[in-house]
């Protein structure tokens, strides 16, 4: 899946330059082109989010595997003009493309993307305004030596996203909208028209009004013939849900569905917890997350949450659940729940200090029986062996020892040492 996009995700740094560093060969070339159209000196500026992040950016635009270089800045007296730069090399000698000047505060990012299908990559670019969270699209498309700018109608957006939706080989622009007094919160789906070369907006949906960042966004297939976007976003006080934003080809318009279930959004969490696909099927699983059972007689454990993975299933537009997870945020680890387990039979409580996490079987509100622990150890206090019993290495890492013993090894909650071992996942490898 081929997927780039611009957030508010990244902290961006202010790099601004009036001078490059000394260069050599193409650079130095390059670095010649910026100062003859600059003459009186200039400013480089560097976006503010992406994956591209230098104010002088090198990409093969018309996939003749030879690159062209886009370099932002600022004539050295301007205060809000930016120019974008655009240089290809032929016969050995770098040339100017074009020179386009943007009034604008900032750069906020630039991605690439074949919005048109033809097999090249257009140049995408975000501009800031002096509205915080409100920036403008410009798009630009390289061809033998020329550029020209392809109409958006530069719509506002708050972070904004390419990939492919569906089979047609040209890649979508999603641009999601943040809540303003100026603005209403929604996604809007971009796309090109072959007729009128122009950028349009195909279709839009409102989206969470009280989400306030967007923590992270992945273009996904949700199921065999559906793509969409699924964005985890954050409100004012830090609390994360989901919304899966799809096209709807029958309806022929911009979905998101899980933004109105009633009563609220069934992915709404606390937890750190983002979507991701946690089993390698190529499509992405959703979190949803609550804690386990408490029990009367736990005075100081807390019980731990219990993260559910769940498929987004487009025709009944709700989530169907894959696995569940007992979760441990303090050492970054989970322990993956039997599919036998019923709801409200067991907990896993973690310890005061959090290295502790212990499973128990449930009757009536009571502690029953302790099932297994999972124990993190120091990796030096492991390595001197002062557990002080016999706990078994699941997982080391240069820090900490992951271990267990097994208490229940017959009965309906028994598992074997080799199943503990293979519940166990570090939650990077999930995304928690």
């Amino acid at each position: 899946m081929l997927f780039c996009g611009c957030n508010l995700t990244g902290i961006g740094e202010e790099n601004d330059l009036l001078r490059p560093p000394r260069t050599t060969g193409d650079e130095a070339e390059i670095e010649n082109l910026i100062s003859k159209t600059a003459p009186k000196g200039y400013t480089l500026k560097y976006p503010k989010s992406g994956t591209h992040r230098s104010a002088i950016v090198m990409e093969d635009l018309d996939g003749d595997d030879i690159e062209e270089a886009i370099a932002f800045f600022r004539d050295k007296d301007s205060v809000t003009g930016v120019h974008m730069l655009v240089m290809y090399k032929s016969e050995k000698e770098w040339r100017t493309s074009a020179d386009f000047e943007t009034e604008t505060a900032d750069v906020d990012c630039v991605e690439f993307s074949d919005v048109d299908g033809n097999g090249s990559q257009e140049i995408m670019v975000g501009y800031t305004t002096f509205t915080p969270n409100v920036n403008f699209l410009s798009c630009y498309k390289y061809s033998a030596g020329a550029t020209e700018t392809i109409d958006t109608g530069s719509p506002n957006y708050s972070a904004f996203y390419c990939g492919s939706l569906d089979s047609s080989g040209k890649s979508k622009i999603i641009t999601l909208t943040l809540f303003s007094p100026e603005h209403e919160a929604k996604a809007t789906m971009l796309e090109y028209d072959d007729s009128k070369r122009t950028i349009f907006a195909k279709s839009s949906v409102g989206m969470d009004p009280n989400t306030v960042s967007y923590k992270n966004v992945l273009f996904s297939d949700l199921n065999d013939k559906i793509k969409g976007v699924v964005v985890d976003g954050a409100n004012a006080t830090g609390e994360i849900n989901t919304q899966v934003i799809y096209f709807n080809k029958q309806l022929n318009v911009l979905r998101n569905p899980l933004a109105y279930v009633k009563p609220e959004n069934p992915t709404k969490r606390n937890s750190l917890v983002i979507s991701a696909d946690t089993d390698s099927d190529m499509f992405v699983e959703i979190p949803t997350v609550q804690p386990l059972p408490n029990v009367k007689d736990n005075n100081t454990d807390t019980p731990a949450d219990l993260v559910t993975w769940n498929a987004f299933n487009s025709n009944a537009e709700k989530l169907n659940p894959k696995k569940n997870v007992a979760a441990n945020y303090a050492y970054n680890y989970s322990i993956r729940i039997p599919e036998e387990w019923r709801a409200g039979s067991y907990t896993a409580l973690n310890s005061e200090d959090k290295k502790t996490m212990t499973f128990y079987s449930v009757e009536k509100n009571k502690l029953k029986d302790k099932l297994f622990e999972v124990r993190v150890f120091d990796i030096n206090d492991w390595d001197q062996a002062k557990s002080g019993e016999d706990y078994i290495l699941i997982y080391r890492d240069v820090r900490y020892a992951y271990t267990f013993i097994n208490y229940e090894t017959d009965g309906s909650f028994s598992q074997d040492n080799d199943q503990i071992k293979t519940a166990f996942a570090v939650l990077s490898e999930i995304a928690v």
